[in-house]
Order: structure tokens, then sequence, then C-alpha cells
């Protein structure tokens, strides 16, 4: 086990620095930063929101969303946006276990009160899983899948127009790109899904998504995120 420890050394899931099993999977100088969203949230889309007195984000006042709701741990910022980055585009597939673990501490009340009957990862197009070698939404998910006992589909929804990356697109950018991006390629049976994925921004992804589900049957399509901007 030490012989593999030199080979594969345990990081912290935050700053990526060396650490030991005993600090695995967060170090002892980042466990302060370990600070998940507090304080009144969106009751649609769980940005943080800075009234008590809103019910809703800008976001989720303007638009029609075909979610019914959805739950993020984290602010999108600082050394956890850093972390997703690295997960998604680094290689660092061991940090899943973390967020799942954070998710599972956090959501785990929402995800008994949905009830649902499979955990989906929004998917990737084949050339980024071909480059990325992995979808970090599925890692994410069979982590969640194992934890709370729920099947994971990974198989019936898939991205078949490679699109422009999200990050740097307005709102209406976002949708037009995201059109005809996905397909169903096999009958869903299920009448309540949670989509998983790493980040939540405008909602576009996990909209389209949800609604591709709801014109095949499904019902009540949740999500889950690792972080979430901020609302207004």
């Amino acid at each position: 086990m030490k012989f593999l420890d030199i080979l594969y050394p345990k990081r912290c899931a935050l700053c990526d620095c060396v650490v030991s099993g005993r600090e695995h999977p967060v170090c002892l100088q980042c466990r302060d930063e370990v600070k998940p969203i507090t304080g009144p949230r969106c009751l649609r889309c769980s940005k943080p929101i800075d009234s008590d007195e809103k019910e809703f984000c800008l976001d989720c006042e303007r638009h029609e969303f075909s979610f019914d709701c959805g739950f993020a741990v984290f602010l999108y910022c600082g050394k956890i946006k850093a972390s997703i980055a690295r997960y998604k585009y680094g290689g660092r597939q061991e940090y899943g276990r973390f967020y799942g673990e954070m998710l599972n501490l956090f959501a785990s009340s929402y995800v008994t009160s949905w009830k649902p009957e499979a955990l989906i990862p929004v998917p990737v197009h084949a050339g980024k899983l071909s480059k990325r070698g992995y979808n970090q939404a599925k890692v994410l998910a069979d982590v969640l899948g194992k934890i709370w006992d729920i099947p994971v589909d990974s198989r019936s929804m898939k991205r078949r127009k490679k699109t422009r990356a999200q990050k740097n697109l307005d709102p209406a950018e976002r949708r037009r790109n995201l059109r005809e991006a996905f397909t169903l390629v096999q009958e869903v049976r299920y009448k309540t899904a949670v989509l998983v994925d790493d980040i939540y921004t405008t909602g576009s992804t996990v909209d389209t998504l949800a609604r591709l589900l709801k014109e095949h049957g499904v019902e009540r399509v949740y999500f889950l995120t690792v972080c979430i901007g901020r609302g207004l």
C-alpha cells in the first residue's frame, strides 16, 4: 500500500497538494474553506439569493424551466472553482469521491423526498470523452449511485452535437447552442430522475435535458450539482 501511495499519492481535493491518508480528501489547511452555501436560496434552482422575502432568483423569475427543482452544495468561486477545473480537465477523477460525500451530506434529504428511480449524468460529446478519457458527471453519478443505491442511467441519453463552450456564451446563446444537441437513444421507463453535473450556471443544459426527458414520459426531473453561480 505504501508503494502505491508513492506511485499514486493522495491529493487534497481543494488545493491538489499531496496529503496523508489521515488528511485525505481535504488537507488540514483547506478544511476551513469547505463552506457550503448558507442562507436563503432560490426554491427552484437553489442559487443563493440576498433576501428572505424572495422565493426565486432573477433567472427563475424570468424563465420557465422544465426541471422541477435542484440543489448544489458550493458557490462556484475560489478554491472549489479551481478544484472543479482540475476534476474536469486535469484528470483528477478521484475528486469525485469528495464531491459525492459533500452531496450526500447536504443533499440526501432532498433526494429522499424526490424519490428518484435513476440518476442521469449529463452526457458529453464522444470527441470530448475520447480526449478527456472520462465523463466527470458520470464519475460523480457513479459515486452517488453507490452511496444511495440508486441506478445510474448513462446510456439512454447522448450528446449528438458538439457545441461551443457554454461558459463563453450569454443565456440566449446558450439555449441556441444546446438546441438539438441531445437525443434519447433508448426508451426510458422511469417517472422520476435526477440529472447530475459538476456546475450549474444559467441552467440551460439541465433545462434542455429535462425538457427532452419529459417529452418522453418522465414526469419529474430534478438536478444535483457540486457548484452553482450566484443568484440575484
